[in-house]
């Protein structure tokens, strides 16, 4: 697993700023838009084995995800124990506790969650599943786990099991001589009751979008990703997706949660935020990446990003350049 570190628990950190969380993060490339202020802190860990990455995160914001893991390796996602309320669509699909989310090969993941949401994702080399596929299921991989995104609606009792080893995981449990020890025993377990949960229980593929108002913010959301900065406005977007500006408004929130006028500057605030985080405070103005980002107004701007972000855009600009 490149640039992972064996049996060894790689990170424990608390984050005041989800682009610190995604700096942070190993094996995985994100590009969340978060929607809504942090109602606390940002919480990674990740646990390395030689075939195996344990994640937990908890988000305290609504955000609209979206990502992929690393080539070769296939990543499934759990709700934890302790995660009952939060609510989490995945490709059309509402997720539960008895869910099992099984992101595609090299395929990039979409969905929606609302503030609080603690879910633990399993990341296991294909070489390992196929393994196991072979002697403990004597059927190749494919068979059980297809290419694509799969989802388990109801994963039982192998659900229970793993999500009891993932958490005694992550709590250090599961130790040798002090230290978190992700054992090739362990790994094994692990794919196996990945694999159970979808033999015994059956594996789908998501539903993804349905309904008129699902196939609308999907539309929209396609139009935004291909525009530039300076997105079309809210009666522009209607008008581009053939839907009258009621429609297009209750589709944004039924979907994720808030307008599509806050949605697109909430795109601009992440993008604004990413680019502080990444530049150094010495060489860079705020205003040209404010103006770069589509803002005009720089107080309404500083503004709206310390309502978002809990800090100034200078306050970030230094912890990015520490």
């Amino acid at each position: 697993m490149d640039s992972v570190n064996s049996h060894t628990v790689m990170i424990r950190e608390i984050f005041s700023l989800f682009e610190e969380f995604s700096e942070a993060v190993k094996g995985w490339d994100l590009d969340f838009c978060q929607l809504s202020r942090a109602d606390g802190a940002f919480f990674l860990e990740q646990i390395a084995g030689t075939e195996a990455l344990i994640s937990r995160a908890h988000l305290p914001s609504r955000f609209l995800q979206r990502g992929c893991a690393m080539p070769g390796y296939r990543t499934v996602s759990i709700l934890t124990s302790r995660n009952y309320s939060a609510s989490w669509r995945w490709s059309g699909e509402t997720v539960t506790h008895n869910s099992l989310l099984v992101m595609p090969v090299g395929g990039e993941f979409e969905s929606v969650s609302a503030p609080g949401l603690d879910s633990i994702h399993l990341t296991l080399s294909i070489e390992k599943l196929e393994h196991v596929s072979q002697t403990q299921f004597e059927v190749p991989l494919y068979k059980l786990m297809p290419d694509g995104r799969c989802f388990c609606s109801h994963g039982g009792a192998n659900l229970a099991i793993l999500r009891r080893l993932l958490e005694r995981a992550s709590t250090g449990q599961i130790d040798t001589g002090g230290r978190l020890l992700i054992s090739p025993q362990l790994e094994d377990d692990l794919a196996y009751l990945v694999l159970a949960c979808l033999t015994h229980n059956g594996a789908k593929k998501p539903l993804g979008p349905r309904g008129h108002r699902r196939k609308t913010l999907d539309h929209a959301l396609r139009i935004i990703d291909q525009s530039p900065i300076e997105a079309p406005g809210a009666v522009h977007l209607a008008e581009l997706v053939g839907v009258s500006r009621r429609t297009l408004e209750n589709a944004f929130n039924d979907g994720l949660g808030v307008t599509p006028a806050v949605y697109m500057k909430a795109r601009r605030l992440c993008e604004l935020g990413h680019r502080l985080y990444q530049s150094d405070a010495r060489s860079v103005r705020i205003a040209d990446l404010a103006l770069a980002c589509g803002f005009h107004h720089l107080g309404q701007m500083a503004a709206d990003y310390q309502c978002m972000f809990g800090e100034l855009p200078s306050q970030t600009l230094r912890r990015g350049s520490r």
